[in-house]
């Protein structure tokens, strides 16, 4: 995902001077690279002289983000990163909120959960929020899904923070344990999906115009075999430690990536899609987004960080003044402003308000 960010930022920011950052000393890379390890902070000095804005985009993000983003603050550079955990985040704004005055901006979760979903949730029709006939709320629940085509790369990393959650209690007494609650939804052209039940690194509920709104979240992939597969192994997973499911995701890699670059670039598709649907009272749908990836769907969580980093060099926030501390996507840009985006970089979007 990092080299993904460095490709968008060389296309979107051509005047920046960009430099990679490597827990491996020895690696090679197309750019000027440094030697930065988030694990050991005598890298912090070397790694961080002379840098405005660091996107964090080395993930699983299982680990503790606290001495990175404090050097980071210390050296008033912007810290931007790619997280999809909420406790990671939550680790993020709880360093941040130790300084009182926080020079710089952070936008942890910059990807396509939260970051991305947080600023579609705001583009909502206004005219939708309030039933006129009776003054009741219109929307008092949003459900989203992310289908993943199947015949996109698999990495370690990627693997690895896919399969962690499954089979991990849900946290509620209504609901199943991880992916093993499966069921298909029909998308707007007709097409079908399967989802399994999955965590979103949101609150639950989330404030929506001053308002608490519920909210689930489904994944799955195009191919439902895959699906399937997954929620056997929930009830297998969950007994693994994060060591032991690491490693086992490196030795697997291999032949999966091997199956997986060959049987499903036949069967499956590289078709992503990211679906909202916000909901009544009666959990009917009152309106819908869609967004539809064709191809290169994986630089959709990585260009979200990109034009983070444009917001925070331009200083053009939605309030039209610098920003300062921790924030989530959605206040440095908007849910209008992000559907315009997608769609000059070639991405489908659909819209649909129910009557």
């Amino acid at each position: 995902m990092g080299q993904r960010i460095v490709r968008l930022l060389q296309a979107h920011t051509p005047d920046a001077t960009i430099i990679g950052g490597n827990r491996h000393p020895s690696a090679t890379a197309a750019i000027p690279t440094r030697h930065i390890n988030y694990a050991d902070e005598t890298t912090f000095a070397s790694g961080l002289t002379g840098i405005d804005i660091l996107i964090h985009a080395a993930g699983p993000f299982q680990h503790d983000p606290s001495p990175l983003v404090r050097a980071c603050i210390e050296r008033r550079i912007h810290y931007i990163d790619i997280a999809e955990s909420l406790e990671f985040i939550n680790q993020v704004r709880a360093t941040a909120a130790t300084f009182t005055d926080c020079p710089i901006t952070l936008v942890p979760g910059c990807s396509t959960v939260p970051g991305l979903v947080d600023c579609l949730i705001n583009s909502f029709t206004e005219t939708q929020l309030i039933n006129h006939s009776g003054g009741l709320p219109r929307i008092a629940h949003i459900d989203i899904r992310l289908s993943l085509g199947s015949a996109n790369p698999l990495s370690t990393g990627l693997l690895f923070s896919l399969l962690r959650p499954l089979g991990q209690p849900s946290g509620s007494a209504e609901r199943k344990p991880w992916f093993r609650q499966l069921s298909t939804f029909t998308h707007m052209d007709g097409r079908i999906r399967q989802y399994g039940n999955y965590p979103v690194p949101l609150s639950n509920p989330i404030v929506f115009h001053n308002r608490s709104i519920g909210i689930s979240f489904a994944t799955g992939f195009d191919f439902m075999a895959i699906n399937v597969l997954l929620s056997l192994a929930s009830f297998i997973l969950p007994h693994l430690s994060d060591r032991i499911l690491y490693t086992l995701c490196q030795l697997i890699l291999p032949p999966v990536n091997l199956i997986w670059g060959n049987l499903f670039k036949l069967i499956g598709s590289a078709e992503g899609r990211l679906t909202l649907v916000a909901c009544d009272l009666a959990h009917l749908p009152v309106e819908q987004i869609e967004l539809k990836a064709t191809a290169n769907g994986l630089d959709i969580p990585a260009i979200t960080a990109v034009w983070a980093a444009q917001k925070i060099v331009t200083h053009d926030p939605l309030s039209g003044s610098s920003i300062r501390g921790c924030v989530g996507l959605e206040q440095l840009i908007s849910g209008n402003e992000v559907i315009q985006r997608l769609t000059q970089e070639g991405y489908i979007i659909s819209r649909k308000i129910y009557e």
